[in-house]
């Protein structure tokens, strides 16, 4: 073995020692052996040629970190073999002990006597290969963070069709989830509710035919067979070619948003006492149906129960509300669920049936009404004897909308109760009577058990929620609703106060106040509860707190309500997570007030809608907190990022490094407009499948990395973009220097 010190020719060896970089001539063999180096190799690694010769035997392989040894000599045979060349990365022990990495650039060519040469120019990527570690373990952080939630992350891979969950699924559902053939198995899962599979292999389809982004809300069921609402998103991965490769998604729940949701709708559509459709929403209901399907012939029934007033009366309310209550149990029986009843009146129904195969069906339901009517509480001790009066009208025959439908069954209703009652009758048009002409109206009584909220809690409620669930300015729509709900109860000051994290303050989030009532609210900012001994213990009875008189408090409870002008309080607790978090409140100040249980039940069920959705802004700010940390990741990334529009490339973000290349660059400017003065996309453009980008404008070569994302509302690309220049300056050079054969 050759242990003489190692060098080019005096002529080579002064051009080679002006390159930046570590350049190495060595034979194409096992053990790479070392023919000659330049001054930049001997200052990179810190050897003197002596001690590459007398420590390593002139063999670089040596040099290099064991483990790695064997990965860059396998890459690099690939590679020549292939191409010629080869770039590969790999540690090299340096003097001082420690591993540096380095990009090294290999060629191959042939000696004077036909010998296999390997020429190497290497490049120190330490600084960014600890950068790419660091970001690599700021992932496993956030992959460690998110296996710490409630959320749960999968991987499918479309090709292999195979699936990886995060190891938060088995807690979340507590039973292995499918991972093979997922395409062939899903249709047939047992585990989501069979209403929902439709959407999710619409998602799936989604994915494979490359939509770069897909959300879907459905319920999936655990291992003790209840169904949890959760939401699906998903984000496409694409080859090198724009086909879809993997989908990465999110299974978050939502169980206990949703349904609080659904029963707040709930309970803002249905009647209080029997559970059916109120007026407003059986209106709704039946108009959609017959926009959605105005080919199906249908049936509109209207039910008044006959001498109802006598019940009532003779064997009181309660009684008369039990009666309500078995009579609607016995119409939900005897109709579809796709069917709508709702009751609309005191003591009046609608049934609205769809999609009939003829009119006989609707009499023949007429009937059957007519005899559950009469033989429901038989066997009862008390006797009691219930009939029904039925008007019906079919469409399209007796109407072509809601409004002439329901005339034409109400006209029919008058006939019934008037050819002697417990009996149907279909509309006659012989009997029609122009609407506007018509001085009465068999429906429409109010509801008994309803009189003293009516106009409230069905409009109010409704009116509240639809705000709520509509809006896009969360702030806008809460200021809104406290001065609604304020005017209609005639209150001296609505408002919202929020706790600080740890529990130990409030703060007045949101106020609104009566003509000639001072505010509170900067007066009421981060205030302790330890301030006021035993506050939130006043929330003890279902999380409402009512005061007629604040002076029946304890002193420094009362002193807090006076300062304020306070007479009369009523406050509805914010729980999150069974965890106190602040209330809604409502004063009076202009004297005592006595609250109605109907009041407080109102203003209670409009404090939980705000509570929900007080709770929907705060996840809103948290993803917006989040999005904030990420751009600062960005920022903080050695590489030019930015993200276009998918569908007109337009910039939707840059982050620090980009904004110092060319501060004129502005979210809204087309990339080709703001990086290379183009009025047209690139012909070179990485989006196309370009991997390395000249930038003639900056003088910049870059490598370029792109990746479809969901930005905001928009689907987009996220360009990273790694400084090269100095390496393609040193090929260019190496090129120029090299003495021709």
């Amino acid at each position: 073995m050759d242990t003489q010190p190692i060098s080019f020719s005096n002529d080579e060896q002064a051009v080679l020692d002006h390159i930046p970089g570590g350049v190495l001539q060595c034979l194409a063999d096992d053990t790479w052996t070392m023919l000659a180096v330049n001054r930049g190799f001997i200052d990179m690694f810190g050897y003197s040629r002596e001690e590459l010769s007398e420590r390593f035997g002139n063999r670089f392989i040596e040099m290099i970190v064991p483990v790695d040894r064997e990965i860059m000599q396998r890459m690099a045979g690939q590679q020549l073999k292939k191409n010629g060349k080869a770039i590969v990365n790999c540690r090299v022990r340096c003097k001082d002990g420690a591993g540096k990495w380095v990009m090294n650039s290999i060629e191959t060519s042939r000696d004077a006597s036909g010998g296999e040469r390997m020429f190497c120019v290497m490049l120190d990527v330490t600084e960014s290969r600890n950068d790419r570690e660091k970001l690599r373990l700021s992932l496993e952080r956030h992959r460690i963070i998110m296996d710490q939630t409630a959320d749960i992350i999968f991987e499918w891979d479309i090709r292999a069709d195979t699936m990886f969950y995060s190891a938060n699924w088995m807690r979340k559902f507590g039973y292995e989830p499918m991972t093979d053939a997922i395409s062939l198995q899903l249709p047939q899962n047992q585990h989501v509710h069979p209403e929902d599979m439709p959407q999710l292999l619409e998602l799936m389809k989604n994915a494979r035919e490359g939509i770069p982004y897909s959300s879907i809300e459905i319920r999936i069921q655990d291992a003790e067979e209840r169904y949890i609402w959760c939401r699906v998103r998903i984000t496409d991965q694409y080859d090198e070619n724009g086909k879809p490769l993997k989908t990465v998604g999110v299974i978050t729940d939502i169980d206990r948003e949703k349904r609080l949701v659904d029963d707040l709708r709930r309970r803002a559509e249905r009647d209080a006492l029997t559970g059916l459709y109120n007026r407003e929403e059986t209106e709704r209901q039946i108009k959609h149906c017959l926009e959605r399907y105005p080919e199906d012939i249908c049936a509109l029934l209207m039910i008044d129960i006959d001498n109802f007033k006598q019940i009532n009366d003779g064997q009181g309310h309660l009684f008369g509300d039990a009666v309500l209550t078995e009579l609607a149990a016995g119409m939900k029986k005897l109709t579809r669920r796709t069917d709508t009843v709702g009751r609309i009146g005191g003591d009046e129904f609608t049934i609205f049936l769809n999609n009939l195969p003829s009119k006989e069906v609707a009499q023949d339901k007429a009937g059957k009404l007519l005899d559950m009517f009469t033989h429901l509480f038989e066997g009862e001790k008390s006797l009691t004897e219930v009939t029904c009066s039925i008007g019906a009208a079919i469409y399209p025959d007796d109407g072509t909308d809601f409004q002439s439908l329901y005339h034409s069954a109400d006209l029919a209703l008058y006939r019934a109760k008037s050819q002697g009652k417990n009996q149907y009758v279909l509309f006659d048009p012989r009997d029609a009577v122009p609407i506007n002409q018509i001085g009465y109206s068999s429906i429409g009584a109010s509801i008994d058990s309803d009189q003293r909220t009516a106009g409230l809690q069905g409009d109010l409620v409704s009116y509240v929620f639809q705000i709520l669930y509509d809006t896009a300015d969360m702030e806008c729509a809460i200021q809104l609703i406290l001065e609604i709900v304020g005017k209609r109860f005639d209150v001296s000051r609505a408002y919202i106060f929020e706790n600080s994290s740890d529990g130990k303050y409030c703060d007045n989030t949101y106020e609104w106040c009566n003509e000639g009532i001072a505010p509170e609210k900067d007066n009421l900012q981060h205030y302790p509860y330890e301030d006021v001994t035993g506050y939130k213990d006043l929330f003890k009875d279902n999380a409402i707190f009512y005061c007629r008189d604040v002076r029946s408090l304890t002193p420094a409870q009362a002193a807090l309500f006076e300062g304020q002008g306070i007479c009369s309080t009523l406050q509805c607790a914010i729980r999150e997570n069974n965890q106190f978090r602040g209330f809604v409140g409502f004063d009076e100040c202009t004297g005592m007030r006595m609250w109605t249980k109907e009041e407080i039940g109102i203003l209670s069920l409009i404090s939980q809608m705000l509570t929900i959705f007080l709770e929907k802004k705060h996840v809103m700010e948290r993803d917006r907190q989040m999005t904030l940390q990420l751009n600062t990741i960005l920022d903080m990334q050695d590489a030019y990022i930015y993200a276009v529009d998918q569908t007109n490339y337009e910039l939707l973000y840059l982050n620090h490094k980009t904004k110092e290349l060319d501060a004129s660059a502005r979210v809204g400017m087309p990339c080709y407009r703001a990086f290379f003065s183009r009025e047209n996309p690139c012909e070179t453009c990485p989006l196309k499948g370009a991997k390395e980008i000249y930038n003639p404008q900056y003088d910049v070569w870059t490598s370029v990395q792109v990746s479809p994302i969901k930005w905001g509302d928009y689907c987009a690309y996220l360009l990273s973009c790694y400084d090269i220049t100095a390496y393609k300056r040193m090929q260019k050079d190496k090129t120029a220097e090299t003495p021709e054969d």
